[in-house]
């Protein structure tokens, strides 16, 4: 039986002239995001709070990928922050085609030791953060039946860690929330995947190894060196690492991928769902 040459395209990611809204873009892996979003074309707006990073950040991505970036210094947490980012990056793009929440982090620490306001910090910037965002942009991307949301989430949603609870809670979650709205807007051509970073190198990631140590009397050192051995590839993960991943499930080669979730973490989690 002859080979079938069904398909001679090469991989073509269609993201020039796209426009994207990336949360928690002034660092880390929004802004690595951001980055990566760009090197393909996409014309990207960032929002977090520090109106320094943010303006930082553009000035960088503008000058290395020419394209156009806008920015708005938003805090998440107000309940009409989402209204608001989607209206400055309307204004200033007119439209709207991509979403990545990477915006918020939460604390680790011994269960008895952590606040009340840990926990309800952790929600609200990570979880309702997103969920404001989403519900903002829904009704434009349902308009122009396309849309690619990308939720950065982490490994501690499947697998919860005992000196990370609250980041294991809001990241089961919204995992919950990811495949929810891909199962009700999967019609409206909008497609919603996430990805979950495993310890990669990042502020966020040393802030939470503290946190994490001192729950187990350990050095943050000794706590990262433990992650290492139970990583497979015996190392942490790089921020264009991820970046990568996202940026293929912001664009039109993700194709048929729609609610599902890409374990970005050199095989360190274990289960098979």
């Amino acid at each position: 039986m002859p080979v079938l040459l069904f398909w001679e395209k090469t991989l073509d990611l269609s993201l020039k002239d796209r426009v994207a809204i990336i949360s928690g873009g002034n660092k880390g892996l929004g802004a690595a995001s951001a980055f990566m979003l760009a090197a393909e074309g996409a014309k990207v707006f960032l929002t977090a709070r520090n109106e320094e990073d943010l303006e930082k950040t553009k000035s960088a991505i503008a000058s290395k990928h020419r394209v156009e970036v806008g920015y708005i210094a938003a805090d998440i947490t107000n309940d009409d922050a989402g209204d608001k980012i989607v209206e400055a990056a309307l204004d200033k793009f007119g439209r709207i085609d991509i979403v990545v929440n990477g915006a918020g982090a939460a604390r680790g620490g011994e269960f008895l030791a952590i606040e009340n306001a840990v926990w309800r910090d952790a929600f609200e910037l990570k979880f309702l953060g997103a969920v404001k965002l989403i519900r903002a942009v829904l009704p434009h991307m349902r308009t122009q039946k396309y849309g690619r949301i990308v939720n950065i989430i982490g490994m501690f949603g499947r697998e919860p860690a005992k000196q990370a609870l609250p980041a294991s809670a809001v990241n089961a979650a919204f995992l919950a929330l990811n495949k929810g709205l891909s199962q009700q807007y999967g019609g409206d051509g909008i497609f919603v995947n996430a990805v979950d970073p495993g310890p990669t190198k990042s502020e966020r990631i040393l802030r939470l190894f503290s946190d994490m140590a001192k729950a187990k009397g350990v050095t943050p050192e000794e706590l990262e060196a433990g992650f290492r051995q139970q990583i497979p590839i015996g190392r942490l993960g790089e921020l264009d690492e991820v970046a990568r991943i996202v940026t293929f499930l912001a664009s039109d080669a993700s194709g048929n991928v729609n609610g599902t979730v890409v374990a970005v973490d050199g095989g360190m989690t274990k289960g098979l769902f």
